[in-house]
């Protein structure tokens, strides 16, 4: 065995606990420098939950298919795995009236990635307008929802500044690192399977960087938080689209493989529009929406496995 291939679980152990170490820092420093409960939401764990992908996507720029693989891949692995098994452990209230901007945004995004796609090859220019779309959605958000009250009491920290600093330096690092090790890793598999790096990006690497959403969204529902799991799966989409995306277009030219094009896209479109159907009609996701969410993701990765070529 490649000694290589213990990249990708020493790798998912760093971008977990990376992730997990840079969110709850950044959010510890912004509340100790006085900084709103919802602007925190809205940036730090927003940006956070995308951490993994987002270096991944910096780390890939010598091998592009992975990154288009991974953001394909995770927005499906978030709502056909992460959605739909916590929907089976307990039906996701979420309410379209309270998250319809939200909602709106992640479908613009996936159709935005869509119509960038048609040319072939998404390049700087594309990935600009990309980066610069999160940044613009951040600001309507805040603009629409500053003067909103929120009822819960403000989060108390105890620990001192340099230390939630020094926790925020140790998750970017171990990001970085986790990043490192997993695609190596990855790409190790890859040659020694003889399978191209789309499959390995759209699979493999998809659903390691989407493991802090996975773990979210079940904790959650366990816990019966549920309307956290929905908001979680929905920024993380938008962000994936826009801001990963967009940070790789930044660096390497991203080619579109045809597949990409008239499967993978198709299938995170229509599996997003589901989604979404379920929330404007029943104000949330349901076990029955859930498995059955759950049932396309298991046929798509079937598809893929009797179909090597859909990975070209």
């Amino acid at each position: 065995m490649d000694i290589a291939l213990i990249g990708i679980p020493i790798g998912i152990v760093l971008l977990y606990f990376g992730s997990k170490w840079m969110v709850d820092g950044a959010k510890k420093i912004a509340l100790l420098l006085g900084i709103s409960p919802f602007v925190i939401g809205l940036t730090v764990l927003a940006f956070g939950s995308s951490a993994p992908e987002a270096i991944t996507s910096v780390v890939s720029r010598g091998t592009p298919s992975l990154i288009v693989g991974n953001v394909v891949g995770s927005n499906i692995a978030n709502i056909g795995l992460a959605i739909g098994l916590a929907a089976i452990i307990c039906p996701l209230a979420c309410s379209f009236k309270d998250t319809k901007i939200e909602i709106a945004a992640m479908i613009i995004s996936a159709l935005m990635m869509f119509v960038l796609s048609l040319t072939g090859t998404i390049g700087f220019l594309s990935g600009a307008l990309l980066t610069a779309s999160i940044f613009l959605f951040v600001y309507i958000v805040y603009r629409l929802r500053r003067d909103e009250e929120h009822d819960e009491e403000p989060e108390v920290v105890n620990d001192p500044l340099w230390k939630c600093i020094l926790m925020t330096a140790l998750g970017l690092a171990l990001l970085y690192f986790g990043s490192e090790a997993f695609i190596g890793g990855a790409k190790a598999a890859a040659t020694m399977l003889g399978v191209s790096d789309l499959l390995v990006g759209l699979i493999v690497v998809a659903i390691g960087t989407s493991l802090p959403e996975l773990c979210i969204c079940l904790m959650a529902a366990y816990r019966r938080e549920t309307d956290l799991a929905v908001s979680n799966i929905v920024g993380s989409n938008i962000f994936n689209c826009l801001f990963v995306l967009g940070i790789g277009a930044l660096l390497t030219d991203i080619p579109i493989a045809d597949t990409v094009m008239m499967f993978h896209l198709p299938v995170m479109i229509i599996m997003t529009l589901i989604m979404c159907a379920f929330i404007y009609r029943n104000d949330g996701i349901g076990k029955k929406a859930g498995i059955f969410l759950t049932a396309i993701y298991v046929v798509y990765i079937a598809l893929i496995a009797i179909n090597p070529a859909l990975t070209l």
